[in-house]
């Protein structure tokens, strides 16, 4: 009975430091947070920013420890097994601390880690059992579990070379607006070539004159004409098994037909727009979908960290929930899509310019501008490691609006929408991005904006016009927030600014991103009979939601009205 309880402690003690170890590398997303909770910022501490680090080695070294017990330690040793405990109870406590005091939000990143390294370990052990157990077990005798063990390793591997798996559309079509073409982007389920259809023409996702066929992600551009006049298109997908030098074989044509709906202003506009989601898609589906619109726009932030495929793709997988492929989307940046492993790649799954995600777009009497400030702080932020040299990216975008402003296409057109994910008329306490949102202010001044659409504050904002004087500190509405000042500002603009990035059924409850039910978007209709936009807020549940100027004296109550430029 001893021998069992010393078995039995010596492999709870192990299975815990390996949870321990796993969980706390799986949350390395939030290492940097870690020294931030612990008061980086205060003193740039080099102990307390490597702090995660070391304490991931201490879990290593542990964990360490408890094979070698397991393996070594033949008698019961009450203090090993003391030892042992008390450090696998403390890590785990640790453990569930940090998730509390924040990794929390990012659990949908975490535990994908975590069982991808428990998928590991399962095959490490089974290589183990084979290596070292499995030959002086009856089962080395036993013909029917080496042939069944042996079948199995031959079936995988076949199916490895063979590249042996059925094609699908897994993620249906978005069609985002950029300049004056449609991006139609879906997604398959193995790499493959992909073409859509309209009026019998095939537009392909060509890479220089040939087919790609190496992607599951697919872009292909339409011109807008096109696809306005026509009203449907398909899009399709094709498996290539093997493509060699002189030949290939290719796998069936999979294909899906949608009908389309293109912007008329002629009776006004009606469109959606919402940030911030962070992964709470059903929550802004809903939300989205009280509403019948003619375009919809994402201002950002809707994954938290673009660290997959996946996390690239989620973006197309809750615009096609919102529109099944049926109107034009507007999608901008958020400082969130410029983090992780796949952000480099994001530009081939949403709509862009080539690599940028600044542009021009033109929908009917649309004329639209869309901003990338990119991260939130200054280039120098410690979190960004010198990584970051957003100063030149802006410049570029004071240029190209500088070319615009030239151009004046923007006079030829009745309504002009900008979106730009971190709200250019907003400085915050931090005052980063001083002299960006300055000059991005003066020269969407010049662009006669009637509405920008942004998020990033993960609050309900109501930035009008003449109501606070600009670059003087803020004093919140009471209604708002009962503190008295805030030491941000408001740049000079001259144009309605709304940040869409509120989680909750209020504009002043405290909700987190842990709440994945709650989520509130925004619905504009124009009238330009009347020279006038309309605007609601409402959550997931279809409640408008009572909204007031944070930083003036008006209770816009469930309904605002603003004049046209």
């Amino acid at each position: 009975m001893k021998k069992y309880f010393l078995e039995g402690s010596k492999i709870g003690n192990l299975i815990l430091s390996w949870f321990n170890f796993f969980l706390f590398f799986s949350m390395r997303c939030c290492w940097s947070g870690i020294s931030k909770t612990l008061g980086y910022e205060k003193n740039y501490d080099k102990l307390i920013y490597w702090l995660p680090v070391l304490v991931w080695v201490l879990f290593l070294v542990v964990f360490i420890v408890n094979i070698l017990l397991y393996f070594l330690l033949k008698k019961e040793r009450k203090i090993w097994s003391f030892i042992c405990n008390f450090f696998n109870i403390v890590f785990l406590v640790v453990n569930f601390v940090i998730i509390k005091l924040g990794a929390i939000d990012y659990l949908d990143y975490v535990w994908p880690e975590f069982f991808k390294y428990l998928g590991l370990s399962v095959l490490v052990l089974i290589g183990g059992f084979f290596i070292f157990i499995y030959p002086k077990t009856c089962l080395h005798e036993k013909k029917l579990f080496k042939g069944l063990s042996f079948g199995i390793i031959v079936v995988l591997l076949a199916c490895y070379l063979v590249n042996f798996s059925f094609n699908s559309l897994t993620t249906g079509p978005v069609v985002y607006a950029v300049e004056d073409e449609y991006q139609i982007v879906f997604a398959s389920r193995t790499e493959a070539r992909a073409w859509v259809v309209i009026d019998d023409v095939r537009y392909f996702d060509n890479y220089n004159g040939s087919n790609r066929t190496y992607t599951k992600i697919h872009k292909v551009s339409i011109p807008m004409e096109v696809l306005d006049d026509a009203l449907e298109y398909e899009v399709h997908v094709q498996k290539v098994n093997y493509r060699g030098p002189f030949g290939g074989y290719m796998g069936r044509d999979i294909y899906s037909k949608y009908s389309f709906t293109p912007v008329d202003s002629s009776d006004g506009l009606d469109y959606y727009a919402i940030s911030d989601i962070h992964m709470a898609m059903d929550a802004s589906v809903k939300a989205a979908n009280h509403f019948n619109y003619e375009f919809v726009v994402l201002a950002g932030d809707i994954v938290s960290v673009v660290d997959s495929f996946a996390d690239a793709n989620y973006v197309n997988e809750v615009l096609h929930k919102m529109t099944n492929g049926s109107v034009a989307c507007i999608y901008a940046r958020g400082n969130h899509e410029v983090k992780g492993k796949y952000a480099e790649e994001l530009h081939k799954f949403v709509g862009a310019n080539g690599e940028d995600f600044y542009y021009n777009f033109y929908l009917d009497e649309i004329y639209g501008v869309v901003l990338d400030i990119g991260e939130d702080h200054d280039d120098d932020w410690w979190e960004y490691y010198d990584t970051a040299f957003y100063k030149e990216f802006h410049q570029e975008q004071f240029e190209f609006l500088e070319e615009e402003i030239k151009k004046e296409e923007f006079k030829n057109y009745k309504y002009q929408l900008a979106v730009c994910h971190i709200p250019p008329v907003f400085v915050n306490s931090r005052k980063n991005h001083e002299e960006t949102k300055a000059k991005f202010t003066n020269l969407l001044n010049q662009l006669n904006i009637d509405m920008c659409i942004s998020g990033h504050q993960h609050d309900l904002l109501i930035f009008e016009p003449g109501k606070v004087t600009p670059n003087e500190v803020l004093t919140y509405n009471p209604l708002f927030s009962s503190k008295k000042t805030y030491k941000g500002y408001l740049t000079d603009f001259n144009f309605p600014c709304l940040t869409v990035s509120k989680r909750g059924k209020t504009q002043t409850d405290s909700a987190s991103l842990t709440n994945m039910n709650e989520q509130i978007g925004v619905h504009i209709v124009v009238d330009f009979n009347e020279g006038n936009q309309t605007i609601t807020f409402n959550t997931s549940n279809g409640d408008l939601v009572n909204v007031v100027n944070p930083y003036a004296d008006i209770n816009y109550n469930e309904k605002i009205i603003f004049k046209l430029n």
